[in-house]
């Protein structure tokens, strides 16, 4: 009521300094700016709390850059706008302390088997991991993907979802679909992307043929395929066909003077005898091929080092698996599946290695680490991945120390990170809205208590996780690393 009393008194004395007389003028007058200032006051009482990040050292993903003293303004699950600390910040919003702590991009794993196991979300959440790309799908799945996915984001994380493995004939994965020609392979990549299925999943027994016509089919689609190289199919080959990323293979067949006739050789091999017979017929000198034909604009690869690295088993090395202190984190009924009597309970048959073929293992392992710096510097691309669901891959841990190995092959802090942030918002094509601290991005923010550029190890000192701008801290966080199903 006062605000309409001043209204009308600056009104009587407008009107009279311009010597205005007309009634209806002053009516118009009085209502225009008493419904603005109306407008002014209800504003006034409308306070939107914000949740802040305040005082953090962000860390740029993209230079390296230490951006020190930074409040993070987060407004639903967007990043609103980053500012320089302001120690007066209001009481009404939600602060989060991050004094003399590092911030940097919510992790992903590039790489990752899920199984319906809600404990395996848990730990990805409770490891700093809001973005995954499964990478063995069903029916059932994209189903439910396609009811509960919204804006990509899906139970907690960043989500993209692949077909089912598509194989060629011969042993494969529960739930695989096979393609024994080209035109069965045709028909699938139709049935997946009629589906909604985010790609393809490519795999070991294809041949030839079968994964060209996949490829060309995708090509027409405009759908992507990724996964494993076939047998029968090079790095060169696959890159030239369009395949978006290769997993677990880097391209080190080019080292192989005739490749094609080394696989029709060795076809028939299991595999501890064919790494050896790989290894024999390596020629170090063909490096510089290796290097130019796996630098690639669009073709990515995802080693999976960790998983390479539980290849290498002997009795020590057993010994140290089934004492790893973060087994506490693991369900029983996981672990039995680990360490199982091969015979009775089906636990892989590489924990069952012989002293010989572990050297073997160790030696291929040595070697592919050895090209991935030179395969960076050239202009090859890398994605930070774990394949979970296999033995002594630990979901949310493995890929934090699939990082450490990326420097332990000689990248710096900032180029491993970058394979578990930057580069996985470019590959599924959101680097607008993720991958960086940035205004205007989502808000996923994993906040250290020590600098990760400093030593990537830091990576693990966790602090607290804003996921889709909710924030959870390292009690909450602490409660989801130790549920039990």
């Amino acid at each position: 009521m006062t605000n309409f009393i001043s209204v009308i008194s600056i009104i009587e004395n407008y009107t009279q300094t311009v010597g205005l007389t007309s009634k209806s003028v002053k009516i118009k007058l009085t209502l225009i700016l008493a419904l603005f200032l109306l407008g002014l006051s209800c504003q006034e009482d409308i306070v939107v709390n914000h949740t802040i990040v305040s005082n953090g050292n962000i860390i740029d993903v993209k230079t390296g850059e230490i951006l020190e003293h930074r409040d993070i303004w987060i407004n639903k699950d967007k990043i609103l706008k980053i500012t320089h600390h302001d120690k007066d910040l209001r009481t009404t919003d939600t602060l989060i302390d991050a004094s003399n702590k590092y911030i940097i991009p919510g992790l992903w794993d590039m790489h990752a088997h899920l199984w319906g196991k809600d404990w395996v979300l848990d730990r990805y959440t409770a490891l700093g991991i809001t973005g995954l790309r499964c990478m063995h799908g069903s029916d059932k799945g994209i189903e439910d993907i396609k009811k509960n996915r919204k804006d990509g984001f899906y139970r907690g994380f960043e989500f993209l979802y692949s077909s089912p493995i598509t194989d060629g004939p011969g042993e494969t994965w529960p739930g695989a679909r096979v393609a024994s020609n080209p035109e069965e392979g045709r028909k699938l990549v139709r049935e997946y992307y009629e589906k909604g299925y985010d790609f393809v999943k490519v795999y070991n027994f294809l041949s030839y043929e079968t994964y060209q016509a996949i490829a060309d089919e995708c090509k027409k689609l405009d759908f992507k395929f990724a996964g494993h190289l076939p047998l029968q199919v090079t790095a060169e080959e696959g890159i030239l066909a369009g395949q978006k990323s290769i997993e677990h293979s880097i391209g080190l067949e080019h080292g192989i003077a005739d490749y094609k006739s080394f696989i029709n050789t060795h076809k028939d091999l299991d595999i501890n005898t064919y790494t050896e017979a790989f290894l024999e017929a390596f020629d170090s000198n063909l490096k510089d091929n290796i290097l130019t034909i796996t630098k690639s604009e669009n073709t990515w690869f995802c080693p999976t080092l960790s998983l390479l690295k539980s290849y290498i088993v002997n009795e020590e090395i057993d010994s140290i698996f089934k004492h790893d202190p973060r087994l506490k984190y693991i369900p029983k009924e996981e672990q039995e599946y680990w360490f199982g009597d091969i015979t009775e309970d089906g636990a892989p048959s590489y924990l069952v290695a012989s002293k010989e073929s572990s050297e073997v293992e160790k030696v291929f392992f040595e070697l592919t680490m050895s090209y991935l710096k030179p395969m960076l510097d050239n202009g090859s691309k890398f994605l930070a991945g774990t394949d979970t669901s296999n033995p002594n891959i630990y979901p949310g841990f493995t890929l934090h120390d699939e990082l450490a190995l990326f420097v332990k092959a000689g990248f710096t802090e900032l180029e491993a990170l970058q394979t578990a942030t930057l580069n996985p918002a470019i590959y599924v094509e959101r680097e607008d809205e993720l991958g960086t601290i940035e205004e205007g991005k989502t808000a996923n923010i994993l906040i250290l208590d020590k600098n990760p550029m400093k030593n990537i190890e830091n990576t693990l000192t966790i602090s607290g996780l804003v996921q889709r701008g909710q924030y959870l801290s390292k009690t909450e966080l602490n409660k989801l690393l130790n549920t039990k199903d």
